[in-house]
């Protein structure tokens, strides 16, 4: 059974979907006003695995992500840059686009923009208006958030102390109250606009997702997603002009990921304390960013340092290894497959890893706990292979088809030629280590050590142990 903790509720739930084994989920993505930075990759990483999950689970999973290309964010880079809106977006996509292949996102069912929704999204305030939820003012039209009752149920904030805290534009003459937020904005000079029963104007952010996701997904949808800075007022906002509209709970299951942190602060753009993708796969693998981010659960924050990513791409590497020993071994021949002691524990202890990383993941998606008990298999395995007498394939078969699971579920290692052939690699490094051996035994120290030596700066290494000589690409640090 999968629980899920849900924002909304805050406490842990039982998952049910409105369509049995169908998730109807909306994840909001990104403002396409710069380039991709670790806080985007925190999110879309987290989410993009728990979508994997439920996919292993056995569910269809429906899942939209939009761009937002049209928003205050958008038109101030685009003013700024002395450019049309339409050519950042168009620049900036790409690059996302590009980003997001390099972390192996899987792409979204649907990638709706919200320059391409403006219509319905008119439609859309029209209707709050004939409902008396919204009100147009001077060429603006605010919904009011006196009509909602439930208005701060998402970020558990009555109306009174989200007066005190402060609103966005609560000074503004055109609101009846200070609280209220823009569903259609009148044009201003500089700005894109597009025509409307109140006048040429744009759309207001909270508006689009709300429109885009209903259109794809249903009235109700069963999990809405995005950052924690998202909940108000953007996750507040959509819950109340949805629920005004169609009478009916407008998600079950919200979803918020915690911030990433540089120096005890939140990563983002606009305190320029951000650490662009492009630039972080300069230096590291795409497996070893996805891993610094599964590493710790979702909701958690996380604190990114050069110390924990240089670490994380030695976690990485080695987790590879032993990724590449297990296929290795899993092809071997053997004239008669028989069953040690050491076979049967392992055995055992697949089984009871493999519980406990779906216990692990059915509480809501604890990437944390679930790699643990990877490392822990990767440990065993290890063990099995330097101290086994006999490696059994089949036994390695069992390992392998588990680990195949883990890394279509995590996002890891699914190029595992991404280096080079790896079936080329096995026959010469195993020629080498067969001709290393003729030497060792004709004492030839110095052509043994050569190609053991020659292997290293290949970024190959040799290890002797008792049982036989192992081998694995990237060398000990």
């Amino acid at each position: 059974m999968i629980k899920i903790y849900n924002t909304l509720t805050r406490q842990l739930e039982e998952f049910k979907t409105v369509e049995p084994n169908v998730v109807k989920w909306y994840n909001c993505g990104p403002t396409v006003n710069g380039l991709m930075h670790l806080g985007h990759a925190r999110s879309a990483v987290a989410f993009d695995t728990i979508r994997r999950y439920l996919e292993y689970r056995g569910y269809r999973v429906d899942y939209i992500m939009n761009f937002t290309d049209i928003e205050d964010r958008m038109i101030e880079v685009a003013n700024k840059e002395k450019r049309g809106v339409l050519e950042v977006a168009e620049e900036y996509l790409n690059y996302f686009r590009r980003d997001m292949a390099s972390l192996n996102l899987k792409p979204a069912t649907v990638h709706p923009r919200a320059m391409l929704h403006i219509n319905p999204m008119i439609e859309f305030v029209k209707e709050l208006e004939n409902k008396g939820y919204a009100y147009e003012s001077n060429g603006d039209v605010y919904f009011d958030v006196r009509k909602f009752k439930e208005y701060g149920k998402l970020s558990n904030q009555k109306i009174e102390n989200i007066l005190q805290e402060g609103t966005e534009d609560a000074d503004n003459p055109n609101k009846r109250f200070p609280a209220d937020f823009a569903l259609w904005k009148h044009k201003k000079p500089g700005e894109p606009y597009w025509p409307s029963p109140w006048g040429e104007g744009r759309v207001g952010w909270s508006l689009e997702c709300s429109v885009m996701s209903m259109m794809y997904l249903g009235e109700t949808l069963d999990i809405h997603s995005g950052g924690q800075d998202l909940i108000f007022p953007h996750h507040e906002n959509e819950i109340a002009q949805s629920e005004s509209l169609t009478g009916k709970p407008f998600v079950n299951y919200w979803l918020h990921n915690g911030y990433v942190n540089i120096d005890k602060e939140k990563m983002s753009k606009s305190l320029g304390n951000y650490v662009n993708i492009v630039d972080l796969l300069k230096h590291y693998s795409s497996d070893a960013v996805r891993l610094f981010v599964l590493q710790t659960h979702y909701r958690s924050p996380i604190v990114f340092t050069e110390d924990t990513m240089d670490q994380t791409q030695v976690t990485s590497d080695r987790l590879f290894n032993t990724i590449l020993l297990v296929k290795y071994y899993s092809k071997m021949q053997v004239e008669k497959e028989e069953k040690s002691e050491m076979d049967n524990n392992l055995t055992s202890q697949i089984a009871n890893i493999k519980e406990d990383f779906i216990k692990a993941m059915d509480e809501d998606f604890n990437t944390s706990i679930a790699l643990a008990k990877i490392f822990d298999l990767s440990h065993d395995v290890n063990d099995y292979i330097r101290k086994s007498k006999q490696i059994n394939p089949s036994t390695i078969q069992e390992v392998d088809s588990f680990l195949n699971d883990f890394r279509s579920i995590f996002g890891l290692f699914e190029d595992l030629d991404q280096y080079s052939s790896i079936s080329m690699i096995e026959q010469i490094v195993t020629l080498l280590i067969e001709l290393r051996q003729n030497f060792r035994k004709e004492k030839n120290w110095t052509m043994s050590d050569k190609i053991r030596d020659d292997l290293k700066k290949a970024n190959i290494t040799l290890e002797d142990t008792p049982e036989r000589i192992l081998w694995k690409l990237g060398v000990d640090k």
